[in-house]
């Protein structure tokens, strides 16, 4: 059964970040002074002060009217002062001595911090190096993944209340230009650090965030190699397959969560910096892979369009792969995730047709050996139908390799990688080349040669001999 995180110390979390529970915070000490803050008077104005700016940042909102960065900080600044004013006579009507200068100034720190550009959760959704998931359950609490070690710890929720996440989520959508409201209660939006956000409210209990953060840091092999994603040997691989110039199929496999788009960025971004003018395309449905158009200067990015708040302007993944791929020219296409949507065959067939080089792609697998057949399956969703032997000799022809992705202990690794060989008599083979080693702690070579085709192509960039080993079993078949 599992059991219920212990409260982290407030100390160790960043700044802002409150345990859970109960735990209140301490008095504040003006410096030097030995003034003690009134927290009961300034936590109310705080959260007037949020009042104040909720209330004028809905307005603006449901008047079609958004918000740039410098009006949103003037507004807090007015609200701030509206609300201090306010407080000084209220004070005075009751006979009462007004707030200090310490307690003024505690409620323009605590309220600007509040309403920074993220907010509540500015703390934690800019501590990339520290967390990789951020989970918000309204007002109630908030649970932080820590990205070293994969321990969740639970602290207080920053929102004071219910309708302060969904009011959070909805100003946050409405700048990613997403509509988040009574008939949209679901929604998925990018932040403009990279931040992807899931938010889901009034159809549950709770308003709910789910955050992924994005690490820069992690955009390389060499980077994720001395992160303990893979060894050396496996490292090289992937590497040898970025560089080439000749068709390569990859998918790239694994659970939620597991590393898969990252490993992708990082694969993406192997290729040699001398083919920066090579047309790349990434295709997916919430941009996630963040290409550095500095590097790529002939990059097209492609994210899926949701229905307008009438039911209108969708322009999906099957339709780009379909309408607009072809005519772009690619050298390689990246697509962010298969699934069950009608994108599976269309970029199948393209890579099929001669139209990229090469595909890159992931795929939810509970292991490698499923690739296969996951993939026949989603082709079989969307509008065009083929006969399955085609959809078969289809994948045999244009995914080379399966590399499979799982968190294992505390770290994602790669677990396995497999080589997709043939189509013969209504089965696509496959060999796995690298296997999980407990012992060794990583993927380790098996003793299955690569075939003929992929040594073929490997030959073109480096010495195939570096990956071969002994003759190969039979196949696992679909």
């Amino acid at each position: 059964m599992a059991t219920r995180p212990r409260p982290e110390a407030a100390g160790s979390l960043p700044s802002g970040v409150r345990r859970a529970a109960g735990v209140r915070r301490a008095p504040l000490a003006a410096a030097g002074a030995g003034v003690v803050v009134d927290e009961g008077r300034v936590a109310g104005c705080v959260a007037r002060v949020g009042e104040v700016v909720e209330g004028r940042l809905t307005h603006a909102r449901r008047a079609g009217t958004v918000l740039g960065a410098a009006d949103r900080g003037a507004l807090v600044e007015e609200s701030i002062t509206a609300v201090l004013v306010a407080a000084r006579q209220q004070a005075e009507a009751d006979g009462l001595a007004p707030l200090s200068p310490v307690d003024e100034d505690a409620v323009r720190q605590r309220a600007r911090a509040a309403r920074a550009e993220l907010g509540p959760l500015s703390a934690v959704l800019t501590a990339t190096h520290r967390f990789s998931d951020v989970e918000v359950n309204g007002a109630v609490n908030m649970v932080l993944t820590e990205r070293a070690g994969g321990r969740r710890v639970e602290v207080a929720s920053p929102f004071g209340s219910d309708e302060q996440v969904w009011e959070w989520a909805a100003a946050q959508a409405a700048l990613a230009g997403r509509r988040f409201d009574e008939a949209n209660p679901s929604v998925r939006f990018r932040l403009p650090g990279g931040v992807r956000v899931h938010a889901v409210g009034r159809v549950t209990s709770l308003t709910h965030l789910d955050c992924r953060l994005f690490t820069p840091a992690l955009d390389s092999l060499t980077g994720l190699a001395g992160a303990g994603m893979a060894g050396p040997d496996v490292t090289a691989l992937l590497a040898a397959t970025a560089a080439l110039a000749v068709p390569i199929g990859l998918v790239i496999s694994g659970g939620t969560g597991a590393g898969k788009t990252t490993l992708l960025r990082a694969w993406a971004n192997a290729m040699p910096t001398e083919r920066n003018l090579e047309r790349v395309v990434t295709v997916e449905d919430e941009a996630e892979l963040f290409l550095d158009r500095q590097r790529w200067r002939n990059l097209v990015e492609f994210e899926a369009r949701e229905a307008n708040v009438d039911g209108k302007g969708v322009y999906d993944v099957e339709r780009y792969l379909s309408a607009d791929l072809r005519r772009q020219t690619p050298s390689r296409v990246l697509l962010g995730e298969l699934k069950p949507d009608g994108g599976v065959l269309p970029l199948l067939l393209a890579a099929g047709q001669g139209i990229a080089q090469g595909i890159a792609t992931t795929i939810h697998a509970p292991s490698a050996a499923d690739v296969v057949a996951r993939l026949r399956t989603y082709a079989a969703f969307g509008s065009r139908q083929v006969p399955e032997a085609v959809v078969l000799e289809t994948i045999a022809a244009t995914i080379d390799v399966v590399v499979h992705v799982a968190q294992v202990g505390a770290a994602r690794v790669v677990t396995s990688v497999r080589e997709i060989v043939d189509y013969r008599a209504g089965t696509v083979s496959s060999t796995e080349l690298w296997r999980w080693s407990p012992r060794a702690g990583r993927a380790v070579r098996t003793e299955v040669d690569l075939s003929e085709r992929l040594a073929a192509k490997l030959a073109t960039v480096t010495d195939p001999s570096h990956f071969r080993a002994g003759r190969a079993p039979a196949g696992v078949g679909w």
